[in-house]
């Protein structure tokens, strides 16, 4: 009687394994699926950047630039995440601990002096 108790408690523990795997892999896949979106999303919104900006007459060189550099970093995240692997193509991942330009250059230009008449 027990031996029969025991390999029933056996299979209900490994029904209930089974269905916590199934419930871990469809999350994983779902996580998997947003992260993909977000991905194709934040490439959708460079791109239109990017072309706002050709066709605008005030956008400066630099900012189309910096549009392009965005978009190529997106676009390289998205066939990364695609492919496995980072296209021959895609702009270096910055170093680890690494801040961005803007924090790593001191403000160069001076303070508005507080005596001086607007212009």
């Amino acid at each position: 009687m027990t031996s029969d108790l025991e390999v029933f408690a056996q299979f209900v523990r490994d029904e209930e394994r089974k269905e916590r795997d199934a419930k871990k892999a469809a999350r994983d896949q779902r996580r998997q699926a947003d992260e993909h979106n977000r991905l194709v999303k934040a490439k959708e919104d460079a791109a239109a950047l990017v072309k706002r900006l050709r066709s605008s007459d005030r956008a400066t060189a630099e900012e189309k630039a910096e549009a392009d550099a965005a978009y190529k970093a997106a676009l390289a995240a998205v066939v990364a995440a695609e492919t496995g692997e980072s296209p021959t193509w895609a702009p270096p991942a910055p170093a680890p601990g690494a801040t961005a330009e803007t924090d790593a250059e001191p403000d160069t230009q001076p303070e508005p002096d507080a005596d001086a008449e607007p212009v």
